[in-house]
């Protein structure tokens, strides 16, 4: 959930996105089956007004994964792009490019077994998935026999055919498809120690979509709030400290300063309401 408020004064500020924190807080939730919230503020400057994504804007370079082709014992990342408006989006392959995509096989090749995970990490689903990738007939030489072959789609006389692969895929998260990131970090006797929600919980992270603040271009700045829920906050920190590292990118995938929060623990943060 976000909450967004701007003010359109004309000021000149720089092209990158300038951010400053402003307060946090933590709300617990009162009923079974609710969320709790952990609720930051930040203001922002910005000198274009770029800034936020729609929930449409899934063309590169704002598509949300990359696959990846393996060629002569490295890995190339492939975007993925609308095609058809009525069909999922198709891996796109760069003129030029060659390799098959890597699938949880891959990493059996001795050229690659260093290069690719193994299926075996315990941390494997944050990097292969189980889904259909669907590839136009133009491109079939990124993969063969081995390959499990789902569907065969033929469309109007004149349109090529495309093919359904539904196989294990190697993919990493495309980083400008979220424009605000987000950093737990946990105080230990050691120092502070990063949190890792997709590799602790194989589901993505809060690193995610603010929307576009303002239609015009020119000067923008205001406050920008995000309310991150779940039912594990009390669970996971308890009585931990913690902080927050947070930074935006704007449309042209400039990316802000990093701000970070003052230590903090859930209790000292509560909030009623």
């Amino acid at each position: 959930m976000l909450l967004v408020s701007a003010c359109f004064n004309p000021p000149e500020f720089p092209l990158v996105p300038e951010i400053d924190f402003e307060s946090i807080y933590f709300r617990e939730a009162k009923h079974v089956g609710e969320r709790d919230s952990l609720v930051f503020t930040i203001s922002f400057k910005d000198g274009n007004g770029d800034l936020g994504l729609s929930s449409t804007q899934i063309e590169p370079p704002y598509h949300d994964i990359n696959y990846y082709l393996a060629n002569n014992g490295d890995t190339i990342p492939v975007a993925k792009a609308t095609v058809y408006s009525d069909i999922p989006q198709f891996v796109q392959i760069p003129n030029g490019v060659t390799g098959k995509l890597v699938t949880v096989r891959t990493h059996d090749d001795p050229e690659y077994s260093d290069v690719i995970p193994s299926f075996t990490d315990p941390y494997s689903c944050t990097f292969f998935t189980y889904t259909k990738v669907f590839v136009e007939a133009k491109n079939a030489d990124i993969f063969d026999e081995t390959y499990n072959i789902d569907s065969v789609y033929s469309r109007q006389p004149g349109i090529p055919d495309f093919y359904a692969l539904l196989d294990t895929f190697y993919y990493q998260r495309n980083p400008n498809y979220a424009n605000i990131d987000v950093e737990f970090w946990v105080k230990e006797s050691n120092g502070y120690t990063l949190y890792d929600w997709e590799k602790e919980f194989c589901t993505i992270s809060f690193n995610q979509r603010f929307p576009i603040l303002s239609e015009k271009t020119g000067p923008l700045e205001g406050d920008l709030q995000y309310a991150m829920t779940s039912i594990g906050f009390k669970s996971i920190f308890s009585i931990k400290t913690l902080k927050l590292r947070i930074k935006i990118r704007d449309r042209r995938l400039n990316v802000s300063n990093v701000v970070e929060t003052p230590e903090f623990t859930l209790d000292k943060i509560k909030r009623g309401g």
